[in-house]
């Protein structure tokens, strides 16, 4: 290969190389936080629970993130519980909030595993915790942002959140 194709070979690797550092540089995210506000009852059935679950979607971040679908998966007292998938788009503003209501869906085995939960103390439930862990998905090229929150509600209660860890 000569001087000038092995220099056009270099350039065109250099504008590739700077052109993929510049996307992996878009697709930097600051964590969202998302947290159960609500949970209601839709339908039910033997094998399959419907419930309506409402998640503030924090955004702490210093530009409005436009989220286009959210997936997640919820547990309940460390067992897996349900599942939800949204297409709804929302903005979420700068160092903001949006309360985004979600349909999900449990299983039977979802609900025995809670059973088994809620009746194998010998004192009566106060509260349980959970987890939702899922991802945001962003419109444009944004892509995804992946969260992993807990916290307790209480029972007959609003749902708590902990407190932040100290840095």
């Amino acid at each position: 290969m000569d001087l000038r194709k092995r220099r056009m070979l270099g350039a065109g690797m250099a504008a590739c190389l700077s052109v993929l550092g510049g996307c992996a540089g878009m697709s930097g995210y600051e964590p969202v936080s998302v947290n159960v506000s609500d949970l209601r009852m839709g339908t039910a059935g033997v094998f399959e629970q419907q419930y309506f679950v409402k998640l503030r979607v924090q955004n702490p971040t210093d530009r409005d993130i436009a989220m286009k679908g959210l997936v997640f998966d919820l547990e309940l007292n460390g067992k897996h519980f349900a599942r939800g998938t949204t297409g709804q788009a929302v903005v979420i503003p700068r160092f903001g909030s949006e309360v985004v209501e979600v349909e999900t869906l449990s299983t039977l085995t979802g609900i025995l595993r809670q059973l088994g939960s809620v009746t194998g103390g010998a004192e009566p439930m106060k509260s349980f915790e959970y987890r939702i862990k899922g991802k945001l998905y962003r419109t444009g090229m944004g892509g995804a942002i992946p969260f992993d929150d807990r916290g307790d509600v209480a029972l007959g209660g609003p749902a708590e959140n902990p407190a932040p860890a100290s840095k």
